[in-house]
């Protein structure tokens, strides 16, 4: 299917749906393209591989595509490599490994060891070729182009992988006759032209900031954080490492003694205040000066709150400013959040307003519209939380112009 743009929205990705044998949608494969047309043969496969993983960890392209049904998608060798891997849950996704690939001994690991986190893989394009072996076992689909290989070698495939606990994939199927043949011969899944063409998915893009911050981030909300593997991706960022350094040596931290070092940094931060920070910067990248103001606002009035009621005012720092996420990215909150693996007290106080940190966002919220229609009076029974968001939106003007330098408003 194919969903018109929006007059605001961007070409994220173009997508083929995948048939099983009654013609019902069993996936769906994920193709780069960008407004230019380019595909992923023009721009590279690490680029196109990082577009099309973090338009799909941010689940942007399940509201255009209605497909209940894992996305397959062609990943590169470095990316397979990575420590981290993908944002996203490995329900959500199958992994296509393609000829390009050459099946290293790490790549073998690195394959053995997401397959044990739940990953599925396919097999695409590997020409049976010895070399890929060692990766037989992990495939849950083996896919054949059946404008490469002919009827007569697909069967002898078939034959020779029989052991495999593995469903096969016709793919580039153009006429009803290559499908009854494919159907024939025992394969499982379908996909090409007879089919559906690729079509395009629109939607909105994600700033490259947030994109950026969403590894991290994903560090920063785990129970127990590696503090190493912080200091890493924070050195990986050099625009996010200066801007770190920068805020913790200004005057809203006071520090002793200039510091200078990003271990520096993530000790006197802690790993709370500095999520609400990356959190912050990745947010804010290119937001409008009105919705900035108004998102720390936000954070900071929960905080204030959280002070006076003796709550955590750090997680409801953090909590208010990641309700923001949906007026900042236009997209719906829960499909940024559903990347960063929230513990469930925090996705529950953001997404449902329930528990005590729920209720406290619930009250900030209610001030917050009254504040902008200016309906509060100092003697309705609110003063105190109109006091409170007052504070908080003066501090929040006031820490705007402390990050100018290094943040657009």
């Amino acid at each position: 299917m194919t969903q018109g743009p929006d007059s605001a929205d961007d070409l994220l990705l173009a997508s083929q749906p995948i048939f099983d044998r009654a013609d019902n949608v069993r996936g769906v494969e994920l193709l780069y393209r960008d407004d230019q047309g380019l595909s992923a043969l023009d721009v590279g496969e690490d680029h196109a591989t990082a577009e099309v993983v973090y338009q799909l960890c941010t689940a942007i392209s399940q509201k255009a595509l209605h497909y209940r049904a894992p996305a397959f998608i062609n990943v590169s060798a470095d990316l397979l490599l990575a420590r981290h891997f993908l944002p996203v849950s490995p329900a959500h996704v199958v992994i296509e490994l393609v000829e390009r690939i050459t099946p290293t001994p790490a790549l073998v690991e690195a394959v053995s060891r997401l397959h044990q986190q739940g990953f599925r893989f396919a097999l695409d394009d590997f020409a049976f070729a010895p070399e890929w072996d060692p990766l037989l076992p992990f495939a849950s689909y083996i896919k054949i182009d059946i404008q490469v290989s002919s009827l007569a070698e697909a069967r002898a495939y078939r034959e020779r992988f029989a052991h495999l606990e593995a469903a096969w994939i016709a793919e580039r199927i153009e006429t009803r006759e290559e499908r009854d043949a494919y159907l024939e011969l025992g394969f499982e899944l379908f996909q090409g032209y007879f089919y559906a063409r690729p079509a395009p998915v629109y939607g909105k893009k994600i700033p490259p900031a947030t994109l950026q911050a969403t590894h991290l981030l994903k560090e920063l909300c785990r129970s127990e954080p590696d503090t190493g593997e912080v200091i890493r991706l924070i050195q990986a960022d050099p625009e996010l490492a200066i801007k770190l350094i920068r805020i913790v040596n200004s005057a809203y931290y006071h520090p002793l003694s200039p510091i200078g070092s990003i271990q520096d940094v993530v000790t006197r931060l802690g790993f709370r205040q500095l999520s609400s920070w990356v959190t912050l910067f990745g947010l804010l990248d290119n937001a409008p000066s009105e919705y900035a103001e108004l998102a720390l606002t936000r954070a900071k009035a929960c905080e204030l709150l959280a002070q006076r009621d003796q709550l955590n005012s750090q997680d409801a720092y953090f909590i208010g400013l990641l309700s923001t996420a949906e007026l900042l990215l236009g997209i719906p909150r829960e499909e940024f959040l559903g990347c960063l693996e929230l513990d469930s007290a925090t996705s529950d106080a953001i997404l449902r307003r329930e528990g005590v940190y729920g209720n406290l966002l619930q009250r900030i919220e209610g001030t917050e519209r009254q504040f902008a229609m200016r309906q509060m009076t100092p003697y309705d029974g609110n003063s105190r939380l109109f006091d409170i968001y007052q504070q908080a939106h003066h501090q929040a003007y006031e820490l705007l112009a402390a990050l100018t330098p290094t943040s657009k408003k």
